[in-house]
């Protein structure tokens, strides 16, 4: 099982210096279709999205239908570059999306 990560250069950037593949995407729709095409992935556990993305309503309506249906892939939200910026460390955004202490 591995991870995917669908957001901006800097995201994809980031996941890839601890080696975790993604795509880079700059509007809805390639955020749409680089999400479709990982759900198609049996191989992918975890789907990395940026906040900017996931936000978008017909991506957000994806997102909900697929947490109430499957238990895998996980799929966490984080924030990427363009972001509003906050004081909030990664870790405890993590444990927040997954319900446990990291």
């Amino acid at each position: 099982m591995i991870g995917h990560v669908i957001g901006d250069s800097d995201m994809i950037t980031g996941f890839k210096l601890v080696g975790i593949k993604g795509t880079e995407v700059t509007t809805i729709d390639q955020a749409n279709h680089a999400l479709n095409q990982a759900l198609s992935n049996n191989t992918i556990a975890i789907i990395i999205l940026s906040e900017t993305f996931a936000a978008e309503p017909p991506i957000r309506k994806q997102i909900d239908k697929i947490r109430q249906e499957k238990i895998t892939p996980i799929i966490l939200e984080l924030p990427d570059s363009k972001s509003p910026k906050n004081n909030t460390k990664l870790s405890d955004t993590i444990s927040k999306i997954l319900g446990i202490k990291i």
